[in-house]
């Protein structure tokens, strides 16, 4: 009777594997997890700039999104250094919370609202801190899930 159960047991256990793999919320869930841990350092990144290194900062902006967002900050980047290097700015930022709120895993595109903790200083002045509150859009690209765009969020 024992062995009987054990491989009912067995059996089961199988069958709730193979169908837990094979689900789809699953696979969405993953996908989602992919999202936050793309695109969370990527919006630090877009967030962070020393007037020192403002040529490198910038292109790591750039390597960080993709689509149109990503060839306006490409077009951008030597006005962008410019204004980092004229009023000496430096800005680190680092991420409070995100979470996803739509994902279509068929098109490749997600949103997600995120909470920044933004310090910046201009001019060798004090920090400023402030918290930025986002809508970003984030699309799957070659390299992975990129920012395709960003928005301030209502308060």
């Amino acid at each position: 009777m024992a062995a009987v159960l054990s491989v009912l047991a067995a059996a089961f256990s199988g069958w709730a594997w193979w169908r837990a793999a094979a689900d789809d919320s699953a696979a969405r869930g993953r996908e989602r997890d992919a999202v936050l841990a793309a695109a969370g350092p990527e919006l630090v990144t877009l967030n962070t700039i020393d007037y020192r290194s403002a040529g490198a900062d910038v292109d790591r902006w750039i390597a960080a999104a993709t689509g149109r967002y990503g060839k306006d900050l490409a077009g951008d980047r030597q006005l962008q250094i410019d204004r980092a290097t004229t009023a000496r700015t430096v800005s680190t930022a680092s991420l409070v919370q995100a979470a996803v709120t739509e994902i279509d895993v068929n098109t490749g595109k997600a949103r997600l609202l995120a909470v920044l903790d933004v310090r910046v200083s201009t001019g060798g002045g004090a920090v400023a801190p402030r918290l930025n509150r986002l809508t970003v859009d984030v699309s799957r690209s070659p390299a992975g899930w990129k920012i395709a765009g960003v928005q301030a969020a209502g308060s």
